[in-house]
């Protein structure tokens, strides 16, 4: 039997218009849609009339499609379990977004939300307060951790989200996050860093500085590292957990067993990359420093804690004047300069570990003017001859 509206509540109070079917109003902000689905009632409260009405519609539409899921569920969990599950579960390696970007999303209001209250403008208002005082990359990464949480939820832990409120989708992220970070080592380094500096240079070049700042007696494996760095194009991590048994020179190949794109290394193994020449002569280099052959199982730089490595290298680069140098910008420098080893970008990947194209793009940071020599070097030994004059250029 169809149930009846009282009088009092079969208008709008807000508007005195009549309530659609299946919309009560309870009080202020408060209209209840009810539908009847398989045999059981759903119950859902809304903000207004219009908003309770069109989900009955929706609703009525899904039923029929037989894309209707019973999300009654959501009201007994709270993001917060999804999140602390997550963490817990699937970021044992990643420590960094362990120890910083998971306690932000457990400390924002948005985590003691119902997840049938994580709704677009929920997850809007997320973004804008994490906007409010961080960096748009810092707001991008933490938006897509929390995708990330949703979409592990809806596909593993079978959570009945019909829809991903985080997903990039959804929810526009914050301009100016993609920006290319472009430090490289200035121009008057030797294109080689195996290649001495000329001689009576007036002023050292930022390569030459930087090596000076980090040579130290107390630390004297971090010039080492540094120039490991700009020779191979590893990761910080990568190369603070490299020990003897996974360098191959004979077979220059490097087994890389913690990387952070193959975390799941029981399962797949380690991830093999070419050893590039310079950072090979570089590690018989530092075998001749040993006093005898080192153990399989040493680490190849001693350089104790990654973080205190991280601080010191800061610290140190501050006081040469070297602006602005973090450590992974030494990623860039590689990178851009291995570039020129390899015609196809996809053998540059294979060296660097970088996912994809993209993702190698935002590495790869060319010097222009030597571009445009390697062409015309090119040109000539294709026998195109172009007529110039060089005094009219300058």
């Amino acid at each position: 039997m169809a149930r009846i509206k009282s009088a009092e509540n079969a208008k709008d109070p807000a508007t005195g218009r009549p309530l659609p079917d299946g919309v009560s109003c309870r009080g202020p902000k408060q209209y209840r849609a009810r539908k009847l689905v398989n045999g059981q009632r759903i119950i859902r409260t809304f903000d207004t009339a219009r908003l309770a009405r069109a989900w009955l519609e929706e609703t009525s539409v899904k039923v029929r499609e037989g894309r209707h899921i019973d999300v009654r569920a959501l009201d007994g969990l709270v993001l917060r379990t999804l999140i602390e599950r997550y963490r817990d579960e699937c970021m044992a390696h990643r420590d960094a977004d362990r120890t910083g970007h998971i306690p932000a999303l457990l400390r924002d209001p948005i985590a003691d939300l119902k997840l049938s209250r994580l709704t677009v403008p929920a997850v809007r208002g997320f973004r804008d307060r994490q906007g409010k005082d961080l960096a748009a990359a810092t707001v991008v990464k933490r938006l897509n951790l929390l995708a990330s949480i949703l979409n592990h939820a809806m596909s593993e832990w079978d959570v009945p989200l019909s829809l991903n409120p985080a997903s990039g989708r959804m929810i526009k992220r914050p301009t100016g996050a993609d920006r290319k970070r472009n430090r490289r080592l200035q121009e008057d380094a030797p294109e080689s860093p195996t290649t001495a500096a000329p001689p009576n240079t007036t002023e050292a070049s930022e390569y030459d500085r930087l090596l000076a700042a980090v040579t130290s007696e107390s630390h004297p494996d971090d010039v080492w590292f540094v120039r490991w760095a700009i020779e191979q194009a590893t990761r910080l991590g990568e190369a603070a957990s490299l020990r003897w048994r996974d360098v191959n020179l004979v077979a220059r190949t490097i087994s890389l067993r913690h990387t952070k794109t193959l975390h799941l290394a029981e399962e797949m193994g380690p991830e093999l990359r070419p050893l590039m020449p310079g950072a090979r002569a570089l590690l018989y280099d530092k075998l001749d420093t040993l006093p005898a052959s080192p153990d399989q199982d040493d680490l190849i730089f001693q350089i104790g804690d990654e973080r205190a490595f991280s601080v010191r290298y800061g610290r140190r680069v501050k006081k040469a004047g070297l602006a602005d140098l973090t450590f992974h910008d030494l990623r860039h420098e590689a990178t851009s300069r291995l570039a020129r080893f390899f015609p196809n970008p996809l053998d540059l990947c294979r060296v660097t570990g970088h996912r994809d194209l993209k993702s190698l793009d935002r590495y790869y940071q060319p010097v222009l003017t030597t571009l445009a020599e390697d062409a015309e070097e090119r040109a000539r030994l294709l026998g195109y001859i172009y007529d110039r004059d060089e005094s009219a250029a300058t």
